[in-house]
């Protein structure tokens, strides 16, 4: 067999098969989506209760935390074939940003306070922009729609805010992204357990 034609199968492939396959893809991302939620609010109190140490490593926590949800965000975007085009090229989109976005953070630690701020601002700029488009899609309705659309405001506030007054003191910045983290990953754990796939 020439390794250019991919390998097929001669056997049928079983509905039950592939929704059980379509059902184990829904449980991974479910869990995915919990664990970004939770590492969201855990680093959020871990910063607003140790803000003077966050000050000295606030780079590679927030680099790290960028880092996952970029991580998170592509992989979605890979596996949620139920999405449409659209939606998933937004996905993959921010998540590379996310990616790179910790990437910088990781790799200078002591970068300047006005490039942090403006790699703040601008991600969750963009990550709350992509929450609204996803708001008033077909994916959510009632309740859901209003929590995400909340989120998805927030957060672009939250980014305007720092790109407007990229001077603020890190201390400032530091409080403030903690609160972000926080109020982000309660909302996010909640839509994630409203929506959870059937076994």
């Amino acid at each position: 067999m020439s390794s250019s034609v991919p390998f097929t199968s001669s056997e049928p492939v079983s509905g039950d098969a592939v929704a059980a396959e379509d059902r184990k893809t829904l449980r991974m991302l479910w869990w995915l989506a919990i664990a970004g939620a939770v590492a969201s609010v855990v680093l959020g109190v871990m910063v607003l209760v140790w803000p003077d140490a966050t000050l000295l490593v606030g780079a590679v926590f927030f680099g790290a935390w960028l880092l996952v949800h970029g991580i998170i965000r592509i992989v979605q975007a890979v596996m949620a074939k139920a999405e449409d085009g659209g939606t998933r090229a937004l996905m993959g989109i921010i998540g590379v940003l996310f990616v790179v976005a910790g990437v910088i953070c990781l790799r200078n630690v002591v970068v300047s306070l006005l490039a942090i701020a403006t790699i703040v601002g601008v991600t969750w700029l963009i990550g709350g922009i992509v929450e609204l488009v996803s708001a008033f899609g077909s994916r959510y309705s009632g309740g859901t729609r209003v929590a995400v659309g909340v989120l998805g405001g927030i957060t672009v506030i939250g980014g305007i805010i720092v790109l407007l007054w990229p001077g603020m003191t890190l201390l400032t910045l530091v409080y403030l992204t903690g609160i972000w983290l926080v109020v982000m990953g309660i909302v996010q754990f909640f839509l994630v357990v409203t929506t959870r796939p059937a076994s």
